[in-house]
């Protein structure tokens, strides 16, 4: 086991992931010295691709065969009190079109825990390397065949301590995380805490809910800073009805030296009744008083949790915020072939990769955010496998708008996916994603930009023997914008031969 874990440290090393090795030793060093299970998966892949349009032009299209040669590793451990996963590639591309354009590239995604003793605190370490769209207004499909990528970089560390018993439960975590990217754009250190708190099911007289957390992020380039945090308590009495008295309190608040406009802020509190409607329904329903009517009125704050079978569970919520209205939705279903799953919430970030400056009328330049955004976002997704066939479907929206500057900025994106396993060594799937993205959406007169990806795709997997396998893609995206130079048509064939060690 020694080999093998100088192996994986050489590996990190020769990759020049210093940041990822340190983090990862001083967690785990403790753990690799006692029996443990290593899980070793080295691979090879060529993947040959042939696009008619590999810069992505309206008019005179390029074609190119670009193949990638990859190297890649994945492993795993696992002991009593730690677990490490890893899954990492080395990329060489090459361009028949222009060889100047060969390059390297790599792809990450590790992540390790540790306990420090059985039900303890629990140590984590996580790092990504991703090679993402530099400028999604440009292209929010680019990857390594079009070009228009650049590495990003996410590591973090964190300590959890969950406890508790019969009579209470507390729920807490600190995290510190470091994100990098090759343009410098979006770069920041990020701290966080959490801390929940809630009574277990022996309370007899009094109830409680506690959830806060706090976030702070430095902006690298600026030092520029953003914080924020919440803090939302409701304490009751246990009646013998099914009408249970409370007082809820909550509050928020968000500063920064990068925030250039004040962002009003209050906090409230009031009254409420839980109503346990069935065994399996609870409701709550509060009048919350603000302590400064300039920035808020009075409220009303509702939410309501089903919770039918281990199976389904719904939880609705209803409130303000010095934004205005508030909403969150969390439903989970599973069946024994269905999974269905639908989320909606709200949620402020500040330093991120999604702020534009025009540049020209038609040219939208990515630039560095110094402004606390609020994104509202909505998923929903639903399964269905059968013997030999699945189904899947996916829809998601963004609505993000930045708070000072108010420029809105929308996205959906929609997926349909079939998949039949046509023997123990085969199998087919068709795929159609549609997406939608428009930025500056309130403002026609400034620099409005407006694209429609559709992108149809077929896949057909053959297991050539126990470690050696094939795929064979045909895929077509067409994007229509209202920037002429960003519409184009492109047929991609591609051909990926994977052996496994």
């Amino acid at each position: 086991m020694a080999i093998t874990a100088m192996g994986i440290i050489k590996i990190i090393n020769n990759n020049r992931y210093t940041k990822l090795g340190i983090l990862m030793s001083i967690t785990l060093a403790s753990s690799l010295a006692v029996a443990g299970d290593w899980d070793l998966k080295p691979s090879l892949n060529l993947d040959e691709t042939f696009t008619d349009n590999v810069e992505l032009t309206p008019v005179s299209t390029t074609s190119s065969f670009v193949t990638q040669a990859i190297a890649g590793l994945d492993a795993e451990y696992s002991s009593s009190l730690t677990t490490l996963q890893w899954s990492g590639t080395r990329i060489y591309a090459l361009y028949s079109h222009d060889s100047e354009l060969n390059n390297d590239f790599r792809t990450l995604n590790a992540n390790g825990q540790h306990f420090f003793w059985r039900n303890g605190p629990l140590v984590t370490a996580s790092a990504n390397v991703a090679n993402i769209s530099q400028n999604n207004a440009n292209n929010e499909f680019a990857d390594i065949v079009s070009g228009g990528t650049i590495e990003q970089k996410n590591y973090s560390t964190a300590l959890q301590y969950n406890f508790g018993n019969s009579s209470y439960s507390v729920t807490s975590s600190v995290n510190y995380s470091i994100t990098r990217a090759e343009d410098n754009i979006g770069d920041n250190n990020a701290f966080t805490a959490q801390l929940s708190s809630e009574n277990g099911n022996t309370a007899r007289h009094v109830y409680w809910q506690l959830n806060a957390d706090y976030n702070k992020r430095k902006q690298l380039s600026t030092n520029n800073d953003g914080e924020s945090y919440t803090v939302e308590a409701l304490f009751g009495a246990i009646t013998s009805w099914n009408l249970n008295p409370f007082v809820r309190y909550y509050d928020e608040d968000i500063q920064g030296t990068g925030v250039g406009q004040a962002l009003n802020t209050t906090s409230s509190w009031g009254p409420g009744l839980r109503w346990l409607a069935t065994p399996h329904i609870i409701i709550d329903l509060s009048y919350n008083f603000v302590a400064d009517e300039t920035v808020s009125d009075d409220y009303l704050d509702a939410s309501i949790q089903w919770e039918p079978s281990a199976r389904t569970s719904l939880i609705l919520g209803y409130s303000q915020r010095f934004f205005g209205d508030s909403y969150n939705i969390d439903f989970k279903h599973k069946t024994k072939r269905l999974t269905n799953s639908i989320t909606y919430d709200e949620s402020l970030e500040v330093f991120d990769r999604n702020s534009y400056q025009e540049v020209t009328p038609d040219d939208l330049e990515l630039v560095e955010s110094n402004e606390f955004s609020l994104n509202k976002r909505f998923a929903w997704s639903s399964q269905l496998q059968l013997s030999r066939t699945s189904f899947g479907v996916s829809v998601s929206t963004n609505e993000r708008t930045s708070l000072e500057s108010n420029i809105v900025d929308d996205t959906f994106d929609a997926n349909i996916n079939v998949t039949r396993t046509s023997s123990p060594k085969s199998s087919f799937s068709l795929s159609a994603r549609f997406n939608y993205s428009i930025y500056d959406k309130d403002n026609p007169e400034g620099s409005r930009q407006e694209d429609y990806y559709r992108t149809i795709s077929a896949n057909f997997t053959k297991n050539l023997a126990s470690a050696l396998s094939c795929n064979f893609t045909v895929q077509h995206v067409n994007r229509d914008s209202n920037i002429d130079r960003f519409s184009y048509n492109e047929v991609r064939a591609i051909i990926n031969i994977t052996k496994e060690f």
